[in-house]
């Protein structure tokens, strides 16, 4: 089994060695840097490129938006996945801009952490569910970022869901306008997620947008949480 290599900069001795060890139990993670700021990274990452970067934002010295930037300029095939609490558009497009292609949360389960891994690796972004929609469709419609799908087939009721979703629809309001129960909407957004090869339902999004199944709507609201 090829492992996947991984690098781990976080100032939080404490964080950084629980995430390690939960990568470890996983025998195709490889952790082959562990720094506490990016000057740190700077002086190990000359021995031992990875090809992932899970990446905190506040640190000593050197803090994670150098670091990002550092990083998509000495080794803009690396992907770097930021963890953070924020979430609004101008934050996002901060980092994108700077090549961040993943965000998540401190309190992910690590089994989130690593399908954001796997999607990043995949698909060349992974955005957590707190993200708005509206955030992700339009760095999309704005050409900041180009995930990677492979085409599928969706049926009628799924796409007619999955338009719905992008329009920021609750679970509760799609079941409403299609006269579905809400449980039978859970099961189409699961259907979509498997078939799109998504790690969650912000991933089935950007599938829509890149195979223009959505419009860009002025309406949108940029700031819309949307359900998750």
């Amino acid at each position: 089994m090829k492992k996947i290599k991984l690098a781990i900069v976080e100032d939080q001795q404490l964080f950084r060695q629980g995430l390690l060890a939960l990568l470890k139990e996983f025998p195709e993670m490889d952790v082959v840097i562990e720094a506490e700021n990016g000057k740190d990274f700077m002086m190990q990452v000359k021995r031992n490129v990875p090809q992932v970067v899970i990446l905190d934002l506040e640190m000593p010295e050197m803090d994670g938006f150098e670091t990002t930037s550092y990083i998509n300029q000495k080794y803009p095939f690396v992907k770097i996945i930021i963890l953070t609490q924020h979430n609004s558009e101008e934050f996002i497009h901060k980092l994108v801009k700077r090549g961040a292609h993943g965000f998540l949360l401190k309190n992910n389960d690590i089994e989130i952490i690593v399908d954001a891994i796997y999607a990043v690796i995949a698909t060349g972004y992974f955005f957590n569910e707190r993200i708005s929609k509206s955030v992700v469709k339009g760095l999309m419609f704005k050409r900041k970022i180009s995930p990677r799908f492979k085409k599928v087939f969706l049926t009628e009721k799924e796409l007619e869901i999955l338009e719905l979703v992008c329009k920021e629809n609750t679970n509760i309001q799609i079941a409403d306008k299609l006269a579905i129960d809400t449980k039978t909407v859970e099961t189409h957004k699961r259907n979509i997620i498997i078939k799109t090869n998504s790690k969650n339902i912000i991933g089935a999004v950007m599938y829509a947008v890149n195979n223009n199944l959505v419009e860009e709507m002025a309406e949108d609201d940029p700031n819309g949480e949307g359900d998750q």
